[in-house]
């Protein structure tokens, strides 16, 4: 409409675009010790196709992949590329590729909502008892966990999304 009518819309940009290198949303819980009071649920790549990893506030590190930049060439030792390389594939053929894609980032939205209540009541109880180091450990584990289970995934989905468009989209 702007070729026809110049300044008649305004552009926008969607938080969900193809071109994102990741995203987070913060999550700030003042009556939960340091340890889980607060979680960035951080995503790869496009946020509407990628899960949404649990990084505790009282994690002490991550995957060594999370800290290899991806975005000025493929490199399969950077976490993005684990995302990013299946959710391309599942864009070029949504119709089908969401098949895959948005039941997986459902299952790992359920699963951290699950999980992350036993996560908390253990921290606290860990806290409780002057244990902090270990409530430390033990949420770093978890996202660790998590993340690791994710990039696997979409790994596996990448194979998946190469095996139904090999031979064509």
């Amino acid at each position: 409409m702007n070729e026809v009518h110049p300044g008649l819309i305004e552009r926008q940009r969607t938080i969900a675009i193809a071109g994102c290198s990741y995203s987070h949303v913060i999550q700030c819980r003042a009556w939960l010790p340091d340890e889980v009071g607060a979680i960035a649920w951080f995503s790869f790549d496009n946020p509407g196709e990628s899960p949404r990893i649990p990084i505790f506030s009282g994690s002490m590190s991550l995957p060594p992949s999370f800290s290899i930049c991806g975005q000025q060439r493929y490199r399969t030792d950077a976490a993005i590329w684990s995302f990013r390389e299946a959710n391309r594939l599942a864009t070029i053929n949504w119709s089908k590729g969401r098949t895959l894609i948005e039941p997986a980032v459902k299952e790992f939205e359920d699963k951290a909502f699950e999980e992350i209540p036993a996560i908390e009541k253990r921290v606290v109880e860990l806290v409780k008892d002057g244990k902090n180091e270990d409530a430390k450990k033990y949420v770093t584990a978890y996202t660790n966990s998590f993340a690791g289970a994710a990039m696997s995934r979409w790994q596996d989905m990448k194979v998946t999304l190469w095996g139904m468009f090999g031979r064509g989209f």
